[in-house]
């Protein structure tokens, strides 16, 4: 595969967002000799990050710069897209499996007649591109092959992200788009702390699941988080009970994570949770049914009663 690839960068919270870098490895492994391009929007305050594209495995950095792109609004961001397309006649584009990314992805299949592949985990250079994407909440991994052009979109955690290069490799090129009125304006932005961006980072995460039955045993999981210097995260089953929020929740419906060491607390490991910690190094489980699922996919495991085991544990952790 030896054309263009194009991927749209994203940032969230002002920095560049993690499935960008994610995406820049994933068009490595498909690009051959092909150019790998980047596409960044924003204003002035997207200067700095469109710079540090460079010293990524970037051949070029292409800067939209125009105050009415900070905000990434997929009505102002379509036809640039397109603009682009048109332009640079790339055999792929890569998304990010992102809010935005399947919203801009799917619009754009549309708008330009291209096909869309999603839920991308893994490809596999043949004649043709194979690639492996999730299907069914994670069940069945699906493997299509691929003729360009196409869209692709890739799971956010499938990939990860290599350390900056030393030295600048691409070259940035800063273009002044013509942008139109949107039909609708952002009015105000409520900032509301989520926790995501901790979870997205963390590197050792206890989560709690409907096993925790209470808030007593909630506050067990956030005492083991604390002890081992990580992160709080939940289950669906831990929020439908009614002992947290679903601001930190982990799955299909909630957040992606990929850290060193997860801690699962009293989680039977339905399919709909494990897809968001695929990635984790270390799965390490705590459950007083044997036959929860979860232990199929953990490598520690212990059974037993969270009440139990988590002040146990959490003692044993305090004299190390």
């Amino acid at each position: 595969m030896d054309g263009k690839i194009v991927i749209i960068a994203e940032k969230r919270r002002e920095k560049l967002h993690p499935v960008t870098l994610e995406c820049i490895e994933a068009a490595k492994e498909i690009s051959g000799t092909g150019e790998i391009i980047v596409l960044v929007f924003g204003d002035e305050e997207e200067e700095e990050l469109a710079e540090n594209l460079l010293y990524q495995d970037a051949d070029r950095v292409l800067y939209m710069k125009n105050s009415r792109l900070s905000r990434l609004e997929s009505e102002s961001l379509l036809p640039l897209i397109q603009q682009t397309v048109e332009a640079e006649q790339p055999s792929f584009l890569l998304f990010g499996q992102t809010d935005l990314g399947k919203n801009l992805a799917a619009a754009l299949s549309e708008k330009i007649n291209l096909p869309l592949v999603s839920n991308i985990v893994e490809v596999e250079k043949t004649n043709a591109l194979l690639v492996t994407r999730q299907i069914l909440s994670g069940n069945v991994l699906e493997k299509v092959e691929t003729n360009t052009p196409c869209i692709l979109s890739i799971k956010q955690k499938a990939w990860k992200a290599n350390n900056r290069l030393q030295e600048k490799k691409g070259k940035l090129e800063t273009i002044h788009p013509t942008v139109k009125q949107p039909s609708f304006s952002l009015v105000r932005l409520e900032k509301k702390h989520t926790g995501k961006e901790e979870l997205a980072n963390a590197k050792v995460i206890a989560a709690a699941g409907r096993g925790v039955q209470n808030e007593k045993g909630y506050s067990l999981v956030l005492e083991l988080a604390k002890t081992v210097k990580g992160t709080v995260g939940v289950s669906r089953g831990a929020v439908e009970i009614g002992v947290c929020d679903a601001a930190n929740q982990i799955g299909q419906t909630g957040e992606t994570v990929a850290p060193k060491m997860y801690i699962a607390c009293g989680i039977s490991g339905a399919i709909q949770h494990l897809v968001g910690v695929t990635a984790a190094e270390m799965i390490i489980a705590i459950n007083n049914d044997a036959e929860a699922p979860i232990f199929q996919n953990a490598d520690y495991g212990i059974i037993g009663d969270v009440f139990e085991v988590l002040p146990l544990l959490k003692k044993e952790l305090d004299l190390l």
